[in-house]
């Protein structure tokens, strides 16, 4: 009985999982880290002359 129970669950957590990571906004963007760091780096460039003035 521990058994099965054991394997229903670890089953039903990688389902979630797999369910979550399937639902990811993200998923669909391929962004690589160089472009994610200077959109970041831009991001924060322009607040900081903004905070400036």
């Amino acid at each position: 009985m521990v058994d099965n129970f054991s394997i229903a669950l670890t089953h039903a957590l990688m389902a979630i999982a797999l369910w979550r990571l399937l639902h990811r906004d993200d998923l669909d963007h391929e962004v690589s880290a160089r472009q994610l760091w200077q959109q970041r780096r831009d991001a924060e460039a322009a607040k900081e002359r903004g905070g400036d003035a």
